[in-house]
């Protein structure tokens, strides 16, 4: 699947909801969960690691977000081994529109992700 494709937009709103109800109980999900989620889903050509994963966890930051002001929904995916987001995850949330400050953690960015959909 490309960014492009008809489909991609759906990808994104079929994680969107993955993480908000993951988020509600206050969990985590590896990269290869998300994607063998979306599979479930129908969306079965986005694999766990770079590619289209990078891009799809961004437009799920963006996803109703576009002032970048809300916690980013990624937050809450991590790396099987590491139980952290990605590298790429900091760099994401250090660029416009989500401007992180210089103290912040990815830690933090959890606990507003799951302070946030914890009430919905």
């Amino acid at each position: 699947m490309r960014r492009k494709d008809p489909e991609y937009q759906q990808a994104v709103v079929a994680a969107v909801a993955i993480l908000r109800q993951r988020a509600r109980v206050e969990g985590t999900l590896t990269y290869g969960e998300l994607s063998a989620e979306l599979e479930a889903r129908g969306f079965d050509s986005i694999p766990p690691y770079r590619g289209v994963m990078t891009y799809l966890l961004k437009d799920v930051c963006l996803h109703g977000n576009e002032d970048g002001r809300a916690p980013m929904l990624s937050a809450i995916v991590v790396n099987k081994a590491s139980r952290k987001p990605s590298d790429q995850f900091s760099t994401l949330a250090r660029s416009v529109p989500f401007s992180r400050p210089a103290d912040w953690t990815w830690q933090d960015e959890q606990r507003d992700v799951f302070a946030r959909y914890s009430e919905e």
